[in-house]
């Protein structure tokens, strides 16, 4: 009997995981260390388009006919889910509770949930060449800094893309644990359909997040290293006329540090300084019109993304409030602290999204307006040194006016920190109205909740 060591079979099999390992964990160029996040997208319905390898080996993009039909399915199963516990009248929120605010957020929640899906689906079939256009940019860009002789670190990319998708495969996990133990633990079980109703919304937003984020992350990194050409053009000028005397030589090589995963030594044997800067220019504002398609691409489904957000927030303090001041968790089979977890869970969950969203675009939006400070910085010192390349400066701080990055909601309002401190606002004042129109039907529940706050004594007198 042959062992499996000596297997001949067996030692071909290992070799092959072995060079598919070694393949996949050190990408040689864009769409290789995009790979995993758009194979997971395309899988779960998002995109129609998968990284496949080219005439010359290299990764690239294509739309496949399972693409459509996968999308096309996910959109008829959810759409399916959806309308069936509407017709049944099950939802999450009515195991807990049944009053007309909660009816409210039921038919909010499913409107705009089953709204949500439908555009995010459509826009990843008809709007699917702008999301394509903004990678190809990328990987064009990639090909620029090539030509000044920088270099990409795609497997630092890679790990980013990992690490992203592992910590929301982590929370996606955890949320579906903890519903699935405060329904148990309550002895209560709601049917598939209803369930997919619930947590699909979710699923659907983490996925979309993580393609953001992604796509966020690479084009910050090559911001960032536009920045660190420009800083390290300063120190160079500021050096020369400090140090008149060194050799020519000394000023035809610059060493740029390694800037968040992207590693680059470039030459400067055949580009001068003017010229360098010039290609600065012209990576600034593919960038700009990389982040112009994502945009496009984006701007619907951030938009359901926030609205979804703000109405969960919004129902899910109403219930947390309802439940611990009131009396509606003693009419239920779920304790005071099971309708804090879960609601209070549901919402910092979709919270930490949209967080997630303004902090990617709002670092990348800081990091290109860097460049115009550092252009300026770099321009203080070149006056009255170089006048060529003084004048390339002026051009790219021209640029830099008119080429802005900036990510919105369907023109609506920015994806920045000011949406945080917007959206607090709201949904307090919402939940301020919610709370007052409960009063007036129920005076009872008033006195309730002034014992609660007063204590029984001091309400009593």
């Amino acid at each position: 009997m042959v062992s499996s060591d000596t297997d001949p079979w067996y030692r071909y099999r290992f070799a092959m995981v072995r060079k598919f390992l070694r393949t996949f964990l050190n990408p040689t160029d864009f769409y290789a260390a995009q790979r995993p996040v758009l194979r997971v997208s395309f899988l779960t319905g998002m995109t129609p388009f998968t990284v496949v390898k080219g005439p010359t080996e290299l990764m690239m993009l294509r739309c496949t006919p399972f693409g459509y039909i996968n999308t096309s399915l996910h959109v008829i199963l959810f759409c399916s889910c959806y309308v069936g516990a509407l017709l049944k009248g099950e939802t999450i929120t009515r195991f807990f509770f049944q009053t007309d605010i909660s009816t409210l957020g039921d038919v909010l929640q499913f409107t705009i949930g089953i709204t949500a899906l439908v555009m995010t689906f459509f826009c990843s079939i008809f709007q699917r060449n702008k999301l394509i256009n903004a990678f190809h940019a990328l990987a064009s860009i990639d090909r620029r800094f090539k030509e000044i002789g920088l270099e990409t670190n795609y497997k630092s990319t890679l790990h980013y893309n990992l690490l992203v998708m592992c910590t929301k495969v982590i929370i996606s996990s955890a949320y579906l644990l903890l519903c699935l133990a405060v329904f148990i633990s309550s002895s209560t079980y709601p049917n598939l359909t209803t369930w997919i109703s619930f947590l699909m919304p979710y699923f659907m937003m983490s996925m979309v997040i993580v393609v953001f984020l992604c796509f966020v992350n690479q084009t910050k990194h090559r911001f960032h290293l536009l920045n660190k050409v420009l800083k390290h053009l300063r120190q160079a000028v500021l050096e020369k006329r400090v140090s008149p005397q060194r050799r020519l030589s000394y000023w035809h090589a610059i060493k740029i540090q390694r800037p968040l995963g992207i590693a680059s030594v470039y030459s400067n044997n055949d580009k001068s300084m003017p010229d360098v800067v010039t290609a600065v220019a012209n990576i600034q504002d593919a960038l700009c019109e990389a982040c112009s398609y994502a945009e496009d691409y984006f701007t619907i489904q951030m938009l359901t993304i926030v609205t979804i957000v703000f109405v969960i927030i919004v129902f899910n303090s109403y219930y947390v409030l309802d439940a611990l001041i009131g009396s509606t968790s003693n009419d239920t089979s779920f304790s005071k602290s099971q309708f804090a977890v879960f609601f209070l869970g549901q919402a910092i969950v979709y919270g930490f999204g949209v967080f997630n969203i303004v902090y990617g675009s709002s670092s990348l939006v800081r990091e290109n307006d860097n460049i115009g400070v550092n252009v300026h910085k770099l321009l203080n010192v070149a006056t009255g040194t170089d006048g060529e390349l003084a004048a390339k400066l002026m051009q790219l701080s021209l640029q830099m006016v008119h080429r802005k990055v900036r990510f919105s909601a369907c023109g609506l309002f920015s994806l920045d920190f000011t949406l945080i401190f917007t959206l607090v606002g709201a949904a307090t004042t919402y939940l301020v109205i919610l709370i007052q129109y409960e009063l007036s039907m129920d005076e009872n529940r008033h006195q309730n909740i002034a014992r609660a706050f007063l204590g029984n004594e001091t309400w009593n007198k």
